[in-house]
């Protein structure tokens, strides 16, 4: 019988009934039957504040949060003080994602159960959530007084200590968790990646080897035991963890991924090409979702494993929307029609080698008829040697010839008779950082420089001592976004191949205020005339988003050392905090950016057909002139 509380009172027999079968379907592990059976007679259980939280976290339980919320305010508007509807509600809206309304139950849960350390754990669990580290720690700290064993507890104290610095603090509760629980592989996880965050690779692994005598076959202790294994230089032995957590599971794509990149460092082309292509076959390689939802647009990103990229995940992370990244392979052709993106990022950026990928991805953005993020045509201008070219009569600067020679090429070279006489900077081809790169001052150093390189094709560029009055060399970052010039770091260092993360900035105080300087008035360094020049660059190399590598000369000119969309930025600052929020204002801008083209492509869905071919004529043709 389903009767309204409005046309009769609900029959007290019949209610123990229904909740003594509910109980019974519970313990047989049928919580669907038990559901349906509370949903038959709703209107009978709505005004029972006990059928009304039994149903309520079954559907919590059950992954239906949304649900369970109207039955928990029944509870609620019948009892206002039920202690354990307002902690239900708490949940529900904290799985729903509305964290205000959670924090609020929270809190008034805590009035009733202040001496309930599950009440404590989630109201700090909670205030992490939110990044209120620092509030978050006296609640759990009270919930572990209130229970000394309370081990998720000490998970997200040891969380919230990492993530205010505290490694200390962060790692003795990470071990409290190992003395609770050392049969669960998940405090030997906490206690591993604790220590990979902060560099400390042998505890990392040595708490891995642990998780895995608990659980061999566990998937992420094996993966993140070989990602430590190849941090410490251990390839072989990684790429043998990575396969075993591949057998786990056969198509995580982080694994696979992973996986490639290993088979391709140690020369095994065929192995590393056929994770690739798995990973591509699947559409998505990774996933990155908007800080808050719903996104308010949607980013394409495209990505070759088997040529030079722009580091992208620092860039896009916590952004406002949501963005997924696409392999492009030589053989593999991507769908256009399986494209959903408001606007799309070409993230491939080397223009030495492998050109034959950059026209690809050419062919690929130009079929989709969507705003493009550094078209790859325009990449194709942007190697050294056209750099040097392209850049050379721009007032204010100073460019170093640089040449591009084969192996033939260079080999005649070095037979000619008009061999340099001053020094020269020999690199390998799509090399970046440093590496593959010397000053050559004799025509020896640069035999045997070729030869190491083999068939490899090298540039050769004229050296410019750009050392300033006080015997250091000064290398400044700058990162373009749209028509802004951002800066970004200023190396200082005692030898000519200068690189911020090998100096010793660390321990010179007085750099890192001249650095923190420069970042927060870079105009005032550089000068106008040095900033017109840098303006000038933007527009001659035309691309959304780059870096420029440079100097300053002893008349104020710009030497140019490298312009390119392969910069790196990252967030990773300790002991340079200064330098974040300048990383953060690259971010913003390059967001921004994105998110005015990606409007210009939801305001063009709204056109007539004639008008929408028109606009796409019109963003194709800015696109390839930019």
């Amino acid at each position: 019988m389903n009767l309204s509380p409005d046309v009769a009172s609900p029959s007290p027999a019949a209610l123990v009934g229904i909740l003594k079968q509910v109980s019974d379907l519970m313990a047989s592990g049928n919580s669907h039957e038990a559901i349906n059976s509370l949903l038959s007679v709703q209107d009978l259980i709505r005004s029972q504040p006990l059928a009304c939280n039994t149903l309520a976290y079954l559907l919590l339980h059950s992954d239906k949060p949304q649900e369970a919320i109207p039955w928990f305010e029944a509870v609620l508007a019948v009892n206002p003080g039920d202690a354990q509807g307002i902690s239900g509600l708490g949940l529900s809206c904290q799985a729903t994602g509305d964290l205000v309304r959670a924090l609020q139950c929270y809190e008034a849960a805590l009035v009733f159960r202040w001496n309930h350390a599950t009440a404590w754990y989630h109201h700090g669990a909670l205030l992490a959530q939110l990044g209120r580290l620092r509030e978050a720690l006296p609640s759990l700290d009270k919930a572990i007084e209130l229970q000394d064993d309370y081990v998720l507890a000490f998970t997200k104290r040891c969380q919230v200590l990492s993530g205010l610095g505290d490694v200390s603090g962060a790692a003795l509760s990470a071990m409290r968790c190992c003395q609770l629980a050392p049969n669960d592989v998940s405090s030997w996880l906490l206690f591993g990646d604790l220590c990979m965050k902060h560099d400390d690779l042998g505890h990392a692994i040595s708490a891995y080897d642990r998780g895995l005598e608990v659980s061999p076959t566990n998937f992420q202790c094996l993966y993140n035991k070989g990602y430590a294994l190849k941090q410490t230089g251990q390839k072989e032995v990684a790429l043998a963890h990575v396969r075993a957590a591949l057998r786990v599971e056969p198509d995580n794509n982080d694994a696979l991924l992973f996986c490639a990149g290993i088979e391709q460092e140690l020369g095994n082309t065929e192995e590393a090409y056929d994770c690739f292509r798995r990973v591509a076959a699947k559409g998505v390689a990774r996933s990155y979702r908007a800080r808050h939802q719903p996104a308010r647009f949607q980013a394409l990103l495209l990505f070759s494993p088997l040529s030079g990229n722009t580091p992208y995940e620092d860039l896009i992370s916590d952004s406002c929307y949501d963005a997924d990244v696409v392999l492009i392979l030589p053989g593999h052709r991507c769908d256009p029609q399986l494209v959903n993106a408001d606007v799309i990022v070409n993230l491939v950026s080397e223009a030495d080698l492998r050109r034959d990928i950059v026209e690809q991805v050419a062919n690929f953005v130009d079929s989709l008829e969507k705003p493009v993020i550094n078209h790859p045509q325009l990449i194709l201008g942007t190697d050294r040697e056209s750099i040097a070219q392209r850049l050379a009569g721009i007032a204010g600067t100073v460019v170093p010839a640089t040449i591009r020679l084969d192996a033939a090429a260079l080999h005649q070279f070095l037979s000619s008779n008009s061999l340099p006489s001053f020094n020269l900077i020999a690199r390998h081809a799509g090399t970046h950082g440093g590496d593959k790169m010397e000053l050559i001052s004799t025509l020896q150093e640069l035999r045997a420089f070729a030869k190491e390189a083999g068939d490899r094709p090298l540039y050769l560029t004229d050296f410019f001592d750009y050392r300033s009055a006080d015997g250091f060399y000064r290398k400044y970052r700058f990162i373009f976004v749209g028509d802004e010039i951002l800066p970004y770091h200023l190396a200082i260092g005692d030898v000519w191949k200068v690189h911020h993360v090998s100096t010793r900035m660390a321990d010179l105080e007085w750099t890192r205020r001249e650095e923190q300087a420069f970042l927060e008035r870079p105009h005032e360094v550089f000068g106008t005339k040095a900033m017109a020049a840098l303006d000038a660059i933007r527009r001659e190399v035309g691309l959304d988003y780059f870096g420029i590598d440079c100097s300053l000369d002893s008349e104020g000119r710009v030497v140019v050392f490298e312009v390119n969309a392969s910069m790196l930025i990252h967030l990773h600052n300790t002991g340079f905090e200064y330098k974040t929020p300048h990383v953060m204002r690259i971010k913003h801008a390059f967001e921004r950016l994105l998110e005015q083209r990606a409007k210009n492509t939801q305001r063009s869905v709204e056109c007539s057909p004639s008008q929408w071919s028109n606009a796409s004529e019109v963003g194709s043709q800015r696109r390839l002139v930019r």
